[in-house]
C-alpha cells in the first residue's frame, strides 16, 4: 500500500498588532471627538413659542446662557451662580467687546429670574443680549 504524503502548508499567521493599533487609534478618535461636541453644548431647556422670533445669520462670537424652571444659571453646561456669570461675561467682554449673549430661559421659568440675569448682563457692559424664543407655528 503506497501512503501519500499529505501536503502541509505552513499556515499563514494573521498580524494582530496593526488591527490593535487601528482600534486604539479608532477609541482615542471618538473619545476626543465625543469630548468636544460636549464642550460646545448648551444645558437643554424648552424655549417659548414667539410669532416674532427670527433665526440669526450670524452665530460665532456669541454667548450662551441657559436658565432652568428653578432659576439655575448655566453657562454652557456648567451651573454657576449670579456672581460667577457676571465675572465670566466680564472677562469675556474684555476679550471680545462685540461678544453677544443668547438668553435662552425655560418657558416656565418666572421672569423675575430671567430679568436678574439681564440685569446682571447690562451690569457688566454686554448690550448685545438676544433673548431666544423658538417660532411660534402658524
Amino acid at each position: 500500500m503506497i501512503r501519500r504524503r499529505k501536503r502541509t502548508q505552513p499556515e499563514e499567521e494573521f498580524q494582530m498588532a496593526p488591527m490593535i493599533d487601528m482600534v486604539f487609534l479608532l477609541l482615542v478618535f471618538f473619545m476626543c471627538v465625543s469630548t468636544l461636541a460636549k464642550a460646545d453644548k448648551a444645558e437643554k431647556v424648552e424655549l417659548p413659542e414667539s410669532h416674532a422670533s427670527e433665526v440669526p445669520d450670524d452665530v460665532s462670537a456669541r454667548g450662551v446662557v441657559s436658565i432652568k424652571e428653578d432659576g439655575t444659571i448655566y453657562v454652557g453646561t456648567q451651573s454657576v451662580t449670579l456672581e460667577a456669570l457676571k465675572d465670566q461675561i466680564g472677562g469675556e467682554l474684555k476679550k471680545n467687546p462685540e461678544l453677544q449673549i443668547t438668553v435662552r430661559a425655560d418657558k416656565t421659568t418666572p421672569f423675575g429670574e430671567i430679568k436678574k440675569v439681564l440685569k446682571a448682563c447690562a451690569e457688566v457692559g454686554a448690550y448685545e443680549v438676544i433673548y431666544a424664543t423658538y417660532e411660534a407655528s402658524s
